[in-house]
Protein backbone atom coordinates (compact mmCIF):
# COMPACT_ATOMS: atom_id res chain seq x y z
CA UNK A 1 0.00 0.00 0.00
CA UNK A 2 2.56 2.47 0.50
CA UNK A 3 4.22 1.72 -2.37
CA UNK A 4 0.76 2.96 -4.47
CA UNK A 5 0.34 6.10 -2.39
CA UNK A 6 4.09 6.83 -2.65
CA UNK A 7 3.40 6.48 -6.63
CA UNK A 8 0.72 8.89 -6.71
CA UNK A 9 2.17 11.00 -4.39
CA UNK A 10 5.49 11.49 -7.07
CA UNK A 11 3.18 11.31 -10.04
CA UNK A 12 0.61 14.13 -8.36
CA UNK A 13 3.68 16.05 -7.68
CA UNK A 14 4.56 16.50 -11.53
CA UNK A 15 1.56 18.27 -12.58
CA UNK A 16 -2.23 19.35 -12.54
CA UNK A 17 -2.72 17.12 -15.60
CA UNK A 18 -2.34 13.64 -13.45
CA UNK A 19 -5.03 15.01 -10.86
CA UNK A 20 -7.28 15.69 -14.18
CA UNK A 21 -6.58 12.83 -15.79
CA UNK A 22 -7.52 10.78 -12.29
CA UNK A 23 -10.72 13.36 -11.82
CA UNK A 24 -12.01 12.80 -15.40
CA UNK A 25 -11.24 8.99 -15.10
CA UNK A 26 -13.68 8.92 -11.85
CA UNK A 27 -16.15 10.78 -13.51
CA UNK A 28 -15.89 8.81 -16.82
CA UNK A 29 -15.99 5.10 -14.98
CA UNK A 30 -18.38 5.90 -12.29
CA UNK A 31 -21.69 6.40 -14.44
CA UNK A 32 -20.53 3.01 -16.71
CA UNK A 33 -20.18 0.98 -13.87
CA UNK A 34 -23.81 2.41 -12.17
CA UNK A 35 -25.33 1.35 -14.98
CA UNK A 36 -23.54 -1.79 -16.11
CA UNK A 37 -22.88 -3.97 -12.85
CA UNK A 38 -27.33 -3.83 -12.60
CA UNK A 39 -27.40 -5.00 -15.95
CA UNK A 40 -28.21 -8.32 -14.96
CA UNK A 41 -31.58 -7.13 -12.69
CA UNK A 42 -32.73 -5.41 -16.29
CA UNK A 43 -32.35 -8.20 -19.23
CA UNK A 44 -28.66 -6.89 -20.07
CA UNK A 45 -29.53 -3.91 -20.94
CA UNK A 46 -27.18 -0.40 -20.39
CA UNK A 47 -29.04 2.25 -19.38
CA UNK A 48 -30.41 4.68 -16.82
CA UNK A 49 -33.62 2.46 -15.88
CA UNK A 50 -30.74 0.03 -14.45
CA UNK A 51 -30.06 2.60 -11.89
CA UNK A 52 -33.54 1.78 -9.85
CA UNK A 53 -32.00 -1.57 -9.54
CA UNK A 54 -28.88 -0.45 -7.63
CA UNK A 55 -28.35 -1.65 -4.27
CA UNK A 56 -25.46 -1.09 -1.82
CA UNK A 57 -23.49 -3.79 -3.24
CA UNK A 58 -23.43 -3.08 -6.74
CA UNK A 59 -23.01 0.61 -5.67
CA UNK A 60 -20.15 0.15 -3.57
CA UNK A 61 -18.29 -1.74 -6.25
CA UNK A 62 -19.18 0.40 -8.77
CA UNK A 63 -17.12 3.63 -6.60
CA UNK A 64 -14.50 0.95 -5.65
CA UNK A 65 -13.63 -0.55 -9.31
CA UNK A 66 -13.83 3.53 -10.31
CA UNK A 67 -11.51 4.24 -7.47
CA UNK A 68 -9.16 1.82 -9.13
CA UNK A 69 -9.26 3.25 -12.12
CA UNK A 70 -8.81 6.47 -11.08
CA UNK A 71 -5.59 5.67 -9.19
CA UNK A 72 -4.78 3.57 -12.34
CA UNK A 73 -5.22 5.85 -14.83
CA UNK A 74 -2.55 8.87 -14.01
CA UNK A 75 0.27 6.17 -13.20
CA UNK A 76 -0.04 4.70 -16.54
CA UNK A 77 -0.30 8.50 -18.25
CA UNK A 78 2.60 9.33 -16.20
CA UNK A 79 5.00 5.84 -17.29
CA UNK A 80 3.59 6.74 -21.25
CA UNK A 81 5.10 10.08 -20.85
CA UNK A 82 8.41 8.88 -19.34
CA UNK A 83 8.66 6.26 -21.78
CA UNK A 84 7.80 3.04 -20.04
CA UNK A 85 5.76 0.42 -20.26
CA UNK A 86 2.94 0.03 -18.14
CA UNK A 87 1.22 -2.90 -16.54
CA UNK A 88 -2.07 -2.79 -19.19
CA UNK A 89 -3.09 -6.68 -19.16
CA UNK A 90 -4.63 -6.54 -16.03
CA UNK A 91 -6.12 -2.96 -15.90
CA UNK A 92 -7.68 -4.58 -18.82
CA UNK A 93 -9.07 -7.83 -17.60
CA UNK A 94 -9.76 -5.64 -14.28
CA UNK A 95 -12.50 -3.04 -16.37
CA UNK A 96 -13.47 -6.17 -18.41
CA UNK A 97 -14.82 -8.57 -16.13
CA UNK A 98 -16.11 -5.49 -14.28
CA UNK A 99 -18.46 -4.19 -17.01
CA UNK A 100 -18.76 -7.78 -19.17
CA UNK A 101 -19.96 -10.11 -16.24
CA UNK A 102 -23.54 -8.24 -15.40
CA UNK A 103 -24.25 -8.08 -19.34
CA UNK A 104 -23.44 -11.65 -19.83
CA UNK A 105 -25.63 -12.74 -16.60
CA UNK A 106 -29.02 -12.21 -18.44
CA UNK A 107 -28.67 -10.81 -21.70
CA UNK A 108 -29.48 -12.54 -24.97
CA UNK A 109 -26.06 -11.79 -26.27
CA UNK A 110 -24.10 -15.26 -24.81
CA UNK A 111 -26.78 -17.44 -26.23
CA UNK A 112 -26.76 -15.34 -29.77
CA UNK A 113 -22.87 -16.19 -29.69
CA UNK A 114 -23.38 -19.99 -28.58
CA UNK A 115 -25.92 -20.37 -31.72
CA UNK A 116 -23.40 -18.80 -34.11
CA UNK A 117 -20.52 -21.09 -32.79
CA UNK A 118 -22.94 -24.25 -32.67
CA UNK A 119 -24.05 -23.80 -36.83
CA UNK A 120 -19.95 -23.58 -37.55
CA UNK A 121 -19.48 -26.44 -34.60
CA UNK A 122 -22.88 -28.44 -33.73
CA UNK A 123 -21.07 -29.99 -30.95
CA UNK A 124 -20.83 -26.99 -28.93
CA UNK A 125 -24.76 -25.76 -29.17
CA UNK A 126 -26.63 -27.17 -26.44
CA UNK A 127 -26.58 -25.28 -23.11
CA UNK A 128 -23.16 -24.28 -23.15
CA UNK A 129 -24.44 -20.59 -23.10
CA UNK A 130 -27.27 -21.40 -20.25
CA UNK A 131 -24.20 -23.04 -18.32
CA UNK A 132 -22.10 -19.75 -18.53
CA UNK A 133 -25.08 -17.66 -17.90
CA UNK A 134 -26.03 -19.39 -14.54
CA UNK A 135 -22.04 -19.28 -13.61
CA UNK A 136 -22.03 -15.38 -14.16
CA UNK A 137 -25.47 -14.98 -12.30
CA UNK A 138 -24.21 -17.26 -9.46
CA UNK A 139 -20.82 -16.14 -8.90
CA UNK A 140 -21.43 -12.16 -10.42
CA UNK A 141 -20.01 -10.87 -6.42
CA UNK A 142 -16.77 -12.99 -6.97
CA UNK A 143 -16.16 -12.41 -10.38
CA UNK A 144 -16.79 -8.50 -9.39
CA UNK A 145 -13.85 -9.45 -6.72
CA UNK A 146 -11.94 -10.80 -9.24
CA UNK A 147 -11.98 -7.55 -11.24
CA UNK A 148 -11.15 -5.47 -8.62
CA UNK A 149 -8.58 -7.19 -7.29
CA UNK A 150 -7.23 -7.84 -11.31
CA UNK A 151 -7.45 -3.42 -10.92
CA UNK A 152 -5.59 -3.26 -7.95
CA UNK A 153 -2.61 -5.55 -9.15
CA UNK A 154 -1.94 -3.37 -11.97
CA UNK A 155 -2.06 -0.45 -9.75
CA UNK A 156 0.57 -1.91 -7.94
CA UNK A 157 2.59 -2.95 -11.03
CA UNK A 158 2.35 0.21 -12.29
CA UNK A 159 3.57 2.40 -8.81
CA UNK A 160 6.27 -0.05 -8.86
CA UNK A 161 7.26 0.79 -12.40
CA UNK A 162 6.89 4.47 -11.01
CA UNK A 163 9.32 4.07 -8.26
CA UNK A 164 12.08 2.11 -10.00
CA UNK A 165 13.05 5.31 -11.87
CA UNK A 166 13.31 7.99 -14.67
CA UNK A 167 14.26 6.40 -18.03
CA UNK A 168 13.94 8.44 -21.27
CA UNK A 169 11.29 10.93 -21.28
CA UNK A 170 8.90 11.46 -24.65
Amino acid sequence: MSTVIRALRLVSSQGREYWWTAIIAFGLSLPLYLTTLPASYVGGTISLKALAFLDVKLTAFAVLLSALVAALAPLMVYLLREGRKSAKASATGGVLIGVFAPMLCCSPLLPLTTGAVATVLPALGGTVGIQVQYFIATYQTELLLLAAGLLALALYQNARRVLQGAHCRV
